[in-house]
């Protein structure tokens, strides 16, 4: 179950089947229903497998959902369901899009997870939005992408089952690459567009209890890309004038000083620095684990002229801001407060 402000409450099921059920085959799928837009969605798909040795699997898929616009989604992730993402409950802009999807799952690759993939999209933005194509405005598309995700952990040690490859001691820095290529002419593609999307990721955890990390993503987008599948850079905060007003759940990787819809990007780097002291001994129950945070992006727009019925920003100037965290204060519940720089506004 979880919240948002275009679906309410949205409750539902998903899994997959283990290997009880077959080690050659698998299903996997979920359905879900929003209280305030009453709409179900609802993904189903199976794969084969077809290399022990790499754990590979060639499969395909269907979906029917509803995603945040310009959010980055690196599709090797793969995880569907958070046990707790507080984020998109004040998120409200979503588009609605249909998935037609074949794809090879494998870690043939040395120290690597990949997916390749084929994707038919039909796209339905849930708000007033069109883009502006060649003089011609589009309200809803189709679109057919190329997409390879690949994530490597060259510093991880693995082991090899009857089954796959299991990583088994899992070090830092680790990376994420990730190109998508429409595929012009073929099913009534819309678009013509790359994009590439890249992540970095390092923790460092010291014997005191202390716990370094650094975050830095990146995306270029080229050609005529919707803002739907642009960059908003994660943000959080409410668009109230008064800081009362804009006290909310904070995210764990997002901006909680920029509006959302504030900014958008065709190109964007983003980074993120965070350092965890000692857990601070107040009470019995009450410990808080104080945490510093600062986050920066840099990003530019092509042609922002074609994005019709949405007003936004672009981030040409950057965006800073840095906070404290106040984490698991009394049975997980934390404090956190962000300032954001050059700007006569802070959110808490």
């Amino acid at each position: 179950m979880s919240y948002n402000n275009y679906e309410g409450f949205r409750v539902g099921l998903g899994g997959v089947t283990s290997e009880k059920f077959s080690q050659k085959y698998k299903i996997d799928g979920y359905t879900a229903y929003g209280t305030k837009d009453g709409v179900f969605k609802y993904s189903l798909g199976g794969a084969a497998r077809i290399g022990n040795y790499s754990n590979s699997w060639i499969g395909a898929s269907y979906t029917d959902d509803v995603r945040e616009i310009a959010s980055t989604s690196f599709v090797i992730d793969k995880r569907v369901f958070k046990i707790y993402d507080p984020r998109p409950i004040n998120v409200s802009t979503f588009y609605n899009y249909q998935n037609y999807r074949a794809y090879l799952e494998t870690k043939i690759i040395p120290k690597t997870e990949s997916i390749w993939q084929m994707v038919y999209s039909k796209i339905d933005p849930l708000f007033g939005y069109s883009y502006n194509l060649n003089g011609h405005l589009i309200d809803r598309y189709t679109m057919t992408t190329a997409m390879v995700s690949l994530q490597w952990n060259p510093f991880s040690d693995y082991m090899q089952t009857p089954t796959g490859r299991l990583e088994i001691e899992k070090r830092f820095p680790k990376f994420t690459f990730q190109f998508t290529q429409s595929l012009p002419n073929i099913l009534d593609n819309d678009f013509k567009f790359n994009k590439i999307d890249f992540r970095a990721e390092y923790e460092k955890k010291y014997l005191n209890g202390q716990k370094s990390a650094v975050l830095l993503e990146a995306g270029y987008a080229n050609g005529d890309v919707p803002i739907t599948h642009l960059y908003n850079t994660s943000p959080n905060n409410l668009t109230k004038d008064k800081i009362i007003q804009r006290i909310t759940f904070s995210g764990r990787n997002s901006f909680e000083t920029m509006y959302f819809n504030e900014f958008f990007s065709s190109q964007y780097v983003k980074l993120q620095l965070k350092h965890g002291f000692k857990r601070i001994f107040i009470a019995k129950k009450v410990r808080p684990a104080p945490v510093i945070v600062t986050r920066m992006a840099y990003g530019t727009m092509e042609h922002p002229e074609n994005h019709i019925g949405i007003e936004f920003k672009t981030l040409e100037k950057g965006f800073f801001e840095s906070g404290i965290e106040l984490n698991q204060i009394y049975k997980g519940l934390g404090l956190t407060g962000f300032y954001r720089y050059g700007q006569p506004i802070a959110a808490f």
